[in-house]
């Protein structure tokens, strides 16, 4: 949000002028804003932050299209907003896909138990693998890491991401064959 200051001597002026504004032209301005703002929680926000911009810089006097000016404005903060919006979206993501939070799936209901039988399990074929190839094992098919993800995550070259998972993999195979 942005901050507004107002000189205080001129403030019980530009609220008055605020308030005329939108006595006059309320209905006018929930509506364009009705109509550029889908999220219906920030069309408050986007209200009230047109108010304090009329506080803040009051219509000026030469403007001839009242309703015009307003639409404008308002059309310019629905733009601002809608990019603060992509750009938390972005963030958002680009938080979850570093920490492997999954913020738009979710998990079915006994995705708990089968996730405790399953790392079970893996814990058990892993074990029986080298260090490195577990480790490879572990990010690539338990964490859902990408080669180059790993690669750099463990600090090797990606081949050597490849030949991990390879022998990893083959020592498995024989594992579970002889089993």
């Amino acid at each position: 949000m942005r901050e507004y200051r107002v000189n205080t001597e001129r403030q019980g002026e530009a609220v008055a002028a605020a308030v005329r504004v939108f006595a006059e032209h309320g209905n006018f301005i929930r509506n364009i804003i009705r109509l550029r703002v889908r999220d219906v929680s920030r069309r408050e926000d986007l209200f009230q932050e047109l108010f304090l911009r009329l506080v803040d810089l009051p219509v000026p006097s030469d403007v001839q299209n009242v309703r015009g000016y307003l639409y404008r404005t308002i059309v310019r903060d629905a733009i601002d907003l809608a990019r603060e919006q992509e750009q938390e979206r972005r963030h958002l993501k680009k938080y979850s896909k570093r920490n492997r939070i999954f913020i738009y799936k979710r998990p079915p209901r006994n995705a708990i138990a089968e996730e405790t039988e399953k790392g079970s399990v893996f814990a058990c074929l892993i074990e029986q693998l080298c260090r490195r190839e577990a480790q490879v094992m572990t990010l690539r098919y338990r964490d859902n890491y990408s080669i180059p993800e790993i690669a750099a995550e463990i600090g090797i070259d990606r081949r050597s991401v490849s030949r991990y998972l390879t022998s990893g993999l083959r020592e498995l195979r024989r594992q579970l064959a002889v089993e």
